[in-house]
């Protein structure tokens, strides 16, 4: 059965829509260094416009061709500056102009198929900037408390049904959330006020989402505090609810917390007790001894295993907590690993100081095979 032309010219559409924004520029560099386009624009036939409140940085460095501008602000007001002008606006074709002049004997009559298949290519090049356009300003007004920000914490639950339908209460009534997902999932990227990246689709996040941004950061938390020994234990999944509520606002139920822990691969709370502190309760390193070459031939077999360097105080600052512990290694005989630390060809200058001044301890951990 044959397809419809309606049918036929969706297909292209959504085809089109997929394109990467390389891609996508790729094809309209080919439409203008056609000589028919260069020829129709000298003839005003072919004309640009701009559309209205759409703003064009005024150079791009950015080397990413997968950016379609940067969100600027001005006020209160957010807006995004496309990188290039041929992302901001429409192609319009003057039908009278056009007509009259294939009547001219100016064409010849085998370039009228050229002709058409130009205007439909602009067609679809105007057809995604508006929606690009559109998708863009729907994103802003949904989301204007992350970008004041920048913090994904503060984004809202948005899907491309919602944006669909804010596109059409402006006047674009064919336009549906497949179209909408075309255009979002097609590696298009923005840069943010703070100048970081972040590609179209990440600005909507479902309910699941956002809970798991919100205990992502409960749990960044639970780390510092227990590498900080400020807190004793990790926190169940009952408590991370507690927390979601009186820090953030968000009711929701234990098991839900449960299922978002548990698609992020973390850890529920009796499997963190007992990983979470170093070293794990379940490895049983040896005394410290010193490190030097006698100690070694006499303490340290010939196994597989983990070893572990350190100064006698916890001097090292780390970024949550101080600590003596400056090395860990792991090598499948501990012994002969270890007596290449003395050897005249040891390039590590800074053990090479430790070993020399007497600072260096050592304690070994071995695998039982």
């Amino acid at each position: 059965m044959a397809l419809s032309p309606e049918v036929i010219g969706r297909i292209i559409l959504a085809r089109f829509l997929s394109f990467s924004p390389k891609r996508y520029e790729a094809e309209i560099s080919k439409i203008k260094t056609s000589g028919l386009y260069k020829a129709l624009c000298s003839e005003s036939i072919i004309i640009f416009r701009k559309f209205h409140k759409a703003y064009v940085c005024e150079s791009w460095k950015e080397h990413d061709l997968n950016v379609l501008g940067r969100i600027e602000q001005k006020g209160k007001m957010f807006f995004l500056k496309y990188r290039s002008s041929e992302f901001a606006g429409e192609f319009q074709i003057d039908k009278d102009k056009l007509l009259n002049l294939i009547k001219s004997s100016y064409f010849p009559k085998f370039r009228r198929d050229e002709i058409e298949a130009i205007g439909k290519k602009l067609r679809l090049v105007s057809t995604r900037n508006i929606i690009t356009h559109m998708i863009i300003h729907g994103i802003i007004e949904h989301q204007t408390n992350f970008f004041e920000s920048c913090n994904m914490l503060r984004l809202a639950p948005l899907s491309q049904v919602e944006i669909s339908n804010w596109i059409k209460s402006r006047g674009y009534s064919w336009v549906d959330n497949t179209i909408v997902s075309r255009i979002i999932n097609n590696g298009s990227v923005v840069v943010l006020p703070n100048e970081k990246k972040m590609m179209i689709k990440d600005f909507f996040p479902s309910s699941r989402d956002i809970f798991k941004l919100h205990i992502k950061e409960i749990l960044a938390e639970e780390e510092m505090k227990l590498k900080s020994n400020l807190l004793k234990r990790p926190y169940t999944d009952e408590e991370i609810r507690i927390k979601l509520r009186e820090m953030y606002g968000l009711d929701i139920l234990r098991r839900t917390v449960s299922y978002c822990r548990n698609q992020m691969g973390i850890a529920p709370f009796y499997i963190r007790a007992y990983t979470t502190h170093y070293p794990p309760d379940w490895v049983r390193f040896s005394p410290y001894f010193p490190m030097t070459l006698e100690s070694v031939k006499e303490n340290v077999p010939e196994m597989s295993g983990v070893y572990e360097l350190s100064v006698v105080s916890d001097t090292i600052k780390y970024p949550y907590l101080a600590s003596g512990v400056f090395y860990i290694g792991s090598s499948k005989n501990i012994r002969k690993r270890l007596k290449t630390y003395f050897g005249r060809w040891s390039n590590n200058e800074a053990l090479n100081t430790f070993i020399r001044e007497k600072k260096c301890f050592l304690q070994v951990f071995f695998v039982q095979r």
